[in-house]
C-alpha cells in the first residue's frame, strides 16, 4: 500500500537526465536540458519478516520505508533545435536591441519575453544584453 508523504516535487543532481524527446522537433537528446526531471517521495511497506509456509500461524513482519519516483519529465532540447532558437533571438536583438534600449518601458512585455526564452534555454551572452534592458527598466521606475 502506498501512501504520499506530501513532501512536494524536487530535483536530483544525483540522477542523469535520460533520453527525453527535444521539445520542438521530438527527437530523442538529453543535449540541453530546458527543465529537469521532478520528483516525488512516497512511502511503501516492505515485508522484512515472515513466517515459513509450513507454520501453523502465518505471519510477517513490515517496515514502512520512503521511495521516489519520478513524476515529471524532463523537457530537453536537441542542439540543433537549440542553435535555431539561439539564432532566431540574435536576430531580434540584432533588429530590437536598439530601440529596446533607447525606450525600455515602452517594449516591457517583448523585453520580458525575449529575457525569459534567453534564461530558459540559457544562453549566456544574450542573457547579460537582457538583464541589462530589464536593469534599466527598473532604474527608470525609481
Amino acid at each position: 500500500m502506498d501512501a504520499g508523504i506530501g513532501v512536494g516535487l524536487f530535483a536530483r543532481d544525483d540522477v542523469k537526465t535520460g533520453n527525453e524527446p527535444c521539445y520542438v522537433c521530438k527527437k530523442p537528446t538529453r543535449s540541453h536540458i530546458l527543465e529537469p526531471a521532478l520528483y516525488e517521495e512516497y512511502v511503501a511497506e516492505v515485508i522484512v519478516e515472515r513466517s515459513d509456509d509450513f507454520a501453523n500461524k502465518q505471519w510477517e513482519e513490515v517496515e514502512e520505508i520512503v521511495k521516489t519516483r519520478k513524476a515529471k519529465n524532463a523537457v530537453t532540447c536537441c542542439h540543433g533545435c537549440w542553435l535555431a532558437r539561439r539564432e532566431e533571438i540574435a536576430e531580434i536583438l540584432e533588429k530590437d536591441y536598439e530601440k529596446w534600449e533607447s525606450d525600455p518601458r515602452q517594449y516591457l512585455a517583448r523585453i520580458q519575453v525575449v529575457a525569459e526564452i534567453c534564461k530558459t534555454y540559457d544562453f549566456e551572452e544574450e542573457s547579460k544584453r537582457m538583464r541589462y534592458l530589464i536593469s534599466m527598466m527598473k532604474e527608470s521606475v525609481k
